[in-house]
């Protein structure tokens, strides 16, 4: 019987236990708050909310996202992707929370913040390990605790040695997961990290009772409930109620372990904890099999089995294939028995091949041996420091020399200076008539769209309109019993027809009529709606902050920029889900659009002519656009425009 862990998600700054008068507080805080204050304040929200409730945990995180970006201010765009990527994490979108963390990854290694690569590393590893990807989970792991022991960050060091002691409890090495949880409980009592000790009495308690230590299991299984009940978690609280159920199942005292499973069912639901819920699923089939009641037995695995699929996830898959055929077997459906038998058998093959055990078994012993050449690095760095200070003196002389010349040469720059300020004066009045030539022709070229859209509409439209409606006239006069004129006569009609819809796709796309009446927002979400009915391609669209209509020349370019890269994505890129958003600051709208798609190389953009006309249309007004991409890691493009409001209000959007 399965029992359910606690594993330990680790973001990159302090987490509070907020209560929900806390939150409230903070959200109505939020106006007032400013720059880095107000991101600070959306990641603390979007922590508080990830596990119950995702879609506004992803409202906060998001608006950090877009802020963090425009500020420039990388510690927190790390927190909030983490955060994306958590909320992820949990409701089992486990390609979507990869891609989020892997986003995060990437700055932290720009800067080489090792705590913050430790930290993502982490959560990267927790979502190989509910995939079943063991390898690569262990690998993460063990370099995330590398890194937390370089700089002697216990709390993180104490996070990782359970999860890593997780990874061996679901490889049956029972022995080696205490080792891992009872340095990790260690850790934790002497920092006082409450929290952390009850997830370590949760994992030490499920431990003991695979080691057939069934008292002490039971001591830290209800140690664990007292602490999750007086500290509020909920998420834990299922976890050790399922856990203490399985305790009675073992003990074959099957209604004590019901009345616990049963109690631990409705958290699951509540906090849309998909795997949780399928362990749950999973141990009330297993009762209930014991029960004779098979039937039952059989409603609640396949209940697991959708959620496994859904998940993906190897581990809950194979446990499900063995309780089902177990069940068609009591209920003497051999076929389907001996089906799923298969699945189990060929799933457990895979997971525990001795190739499997040998290279985790290679990842321990490279982790100790880099472990003593750390140690090695420390000493030859502490005689390095010695050798430094001699050279000390050497260099404040040094220093007073490198001031005498800097002086000598800053008088030589202030003079230089205003040589090329006169010449900038005379650089920019050109370019300010250049510019308003280039916006006079962009304004004709626009109106002039409009007006040969305005044209195909109302004109020949119209024409062909009258067209059809003369010729239905002229169709009642036709001898209907001349096959020959009655086909000439409907092929005209069908002929008409196609050439109306050509005439309003032409005038829609020269100039969108959403655009026109109702603003940029409409615009662009009918657009995406169209492209959305396929299904074959997920489009979330954010706008916020358009409650005014901004200058027609902003909104048609900014619509055309939209149209291309959507575009783009559609033709190269190979992705599935993209995310756009919309949003409008003061006196700043950024446009953000993201997808999970093959990627390209950026040094080569100049060879895209799509990202070159992108790049035309924002320069053109005064906007700026950065676009984040490499090969297989999906594409971000990041655009900054400086606004000013229009008289004409918008509508909704």
């Amino acid at each position: 019987m399965k029992r359910q862990s606690l594993i330990f998600l680790i973001i990159l700054f302090p987490s509070l236990l907020f209560t929900q008068t806390n939150y409230d507080s903070l959200v109505k805080a939020l106006p007032q708050l400013k720059d880095t204050f107000k991101i600070n304040a959306l990641n603390d929200l979007g922590f508080g909310y990830c596990e119950n409730d995702a879609e506004r945990s992803l409202k906060f995180s998001r608006n950090s996202l877009s802020l963090s970006r425009r500020l420039n201010f990388k510690s927190g765009e790390i927190k909030a992707l983490n955060n994306i990527g958590i909320v992820y994490d949990v409701t089992g979108e486990y390609d979507s929370a990869l891609f989020y963390y892997d986003l995060s990854l990437r700055i932290s290694k720009a800067f080489n913040n090792k705590k913050q690569i430790a930290n993502t590393l982490n959560n990267i590893g927790l979502v190989e390990w509910n995939k079943g990807e063991y390898e690569k989970a262990l690998t993460d792991y063990l370099s995330s605790l590398r890194l937390f022991e370089e700089i002697n960050h216990l709390k993180g060091q104490a996070n990782t040695l359970s999860n890593i002691g997780l990874i061996y409890f679901d490889l049956k090495k029972y022995e080696q997961s205490l080792k891992y949880h009872l340095n990790s409980l260690k850790i934790r009592e002497e920092i006082k990290d409450e929290y952390g000790i009850g997830v370590s009495l949760t994992n030490i308690g499920m431990t003991y009772s695979e080691l057939k230590q069934p008292e002490k299991s039971i001591d830290y299984f209800k140690r664990s409930i007292v602490a999750k009940e007086k500290s509020g978690d909920r998420y834990g609280l299922a976890i050790s109620l399922n856990n203490l159920g399985i305790i009675f199942s073992e003990h074959h005292q099957e209604d004590e372990a019901l009345k616990y499973q049963l109690k631990a069912l409705p958290l699951r639901i509540e906090l849309n904890d998909k795997y949780g819920l399928t362990t749950t699923y999973n141990n009330l089939a297993g009762i209930y099999n014991r029960k004779k009641d098979f039937t039952t037995s059989l409603s609640y695995s396949m209940k697991a089995l959708t959620l496994a699929d859904e998940l993906k996830s190897r581990s809950k898959l194979r446990k499900v294939y063995r309780d089902i055929s177990s069940s068609y077997k009591s209920l003497h459906d051999y076929p389907q028995a001996l089906a799923y038998y298969e699945k189990y058998s060929e799933l457990n093959d895979s997971i525990y091949s001795e190739e499997s055990a040998k290279q985790l078994a290679e990842q321990q012993t490279r982790y100790e041996s880099e472990k003593k050449d750390l140690a090695i690095s420390k000493k030859n760095l502490e005689i390095e420091r010695s050798g430094l200070e001699i050279s000390q003196q050497k260099t404040q002389r040094n220093i007073l020399l490198a001031s005498i010349l800097v002086l000598i040469v800053l008088g030589f720059l202030v003079y230089s200076r205003n040589r090329l300020k006169q010449k900038n004066i005379v650089q920019m009045e050109r370019n300010q008539q250049q510019e308003a030539r280039t916006k006079a022709v962009v304004e004709a070229e626009e109106n002039e769209r409009a007006r040969i859209a305005r044209e195909l509409h109302d004109g020949i439209g119209q024409q062909l309109s009258a067209a059809k409606l003369n010729l239905s006239s002229l169709q009642s006069l036709i001898d209907r019993k001349d096959p020959e004129q009655s086909a000439i006569v409907k092929n005209i009609m069908e002929i008409i027809d196609d050439s109306v819809k050509e005439v309003r796709s032409v005038s829609h796309n020269m100039m969108p009529n959403a655009l026109l009446k109702s603003g940029l927002g409409t615009a662009v979400r009918e657009f995406l709606n169209r492209i959305n009915i396929t299904g074959k391609l997920k489009i979330e669209l954010e706008v916020s902050g358009l409650n005014e209509r901004l200058e027609s020349i902003t909104e048609n370019i900014l619509f055309r920029v939209i149209q291309e890269a959507v575009n783009n994505i559609i033709k190269h890129s190979g992705a599935t889900v993209v995310n756009i958003q919309l949003i409008r600051f003061e006196n700043e709208l950024s446009l953000i659009i993201q997808d999970n798609g093959s990627g390209f190389d950026t040094g080569k953009e100049s060879a895209g002519i799509g990202l070159k006309n992108i790049r035309s249309r924002v320069e053109f007004i005064n906007g700026t656009v950065d676009f984040d991409s490499s090969p297989g890691k999906g594409t971000t493009i990041n655009i900054e425009i400086p606004v000013k409001n229009h008289l004409i209000p918008s509508l909704a959007t």
